[in-house]
């Protein structure tokens, strides 16, 4: 259970798996402490009655450390099954991913692996972020719309007299695409994932916002 706030609801989270939130004038009795187990009467979605069960003690809700250091670190950058939120993304997929590559880049035995592997994980990192905020990972997919708009465009280049449409063609395409990455990252990979669980499974354990 997290206690409500001044300015938002408190949760409760029930043995169906599902979150109920309550306001203050739903409890009942005595004090109630966070992580405490209650009983309470659903009514669509909202917690209504809660009471403490007398005797139980409080569940403490494991660390984020020790979430993060039970975590399969291989599924979560190999595999594009399931979700990751936002703050994941960013902080260890993003950024660890931009560090490896760099780190990469120097490194000549595996110059051209290692672009292939970082690829990869980017995608089915992105694909799990698509899965966070209930979209499909063929989202990512999107980014290969404009490819028609610059294959015309070097085609008539490469012909005589069709230099300037071929630029034109190709500014087009580009300007396309860099819409397409502000979306994306606006509509995917910046916004919250959904607070419970969606078609692609249960929220992140580990994400708080």
């Amino acid at each position: 259970m997290a206690a409500p706030g001044a300015s938002a609801p408190g949760v409760i989270a029930g043995d169906d798996g599902q979150r109920y939130r309550f306001a203050a004038p739903d409890l009942g009795g005595s004090a109630i402490r966070v992580g405490q187990a209650v009983d309470f009467v659903a009514e669509q979605g909202d917690a209504r009655q809660v009471y403490a069960v007398p005797g139980a003690e409080p569940i403490l809700a494991p660390s984020v450390a020790q979430l993060l250091s039970e975590r399969d670190w291989l599924a979560f950058y190999f595999s594009p099954e399931g979700r990751i939120g936002r703050r994941d993304y960013w902080l260890f997929g993003f950024l660890v991913l931009l560090v490896v590559n760099l780190f990469l880049s120097i490194l000549p035995l595996i110059n051209m692996i290692g672009p292939v592997v970082i690829l990869w994980c980017s995608l089915a990192l992105a694909i799990k972020r698509c899965h966070d905020v209930n979209r499909s990972g063929w989202w990512n997919l999107i980014f290969l719309a404009p490819l028609p708009i610059a294959l015309i465009g070097m085609v008539a280049g490469m012909t005589s007299g069709g230099t300037a449409t071929g630029i034109t063609l190709l500014i087009a395409c580009a300007l396309v695409e860099f819409a397409l990455w502000i979306w994306f990252v606006v509509a995917v990979l910046a916004r919250p994932g959904d607070a419970g669980p969606n078609r692609f499974g249960p929220p992140p354990v580990t994400e708080t916002t």
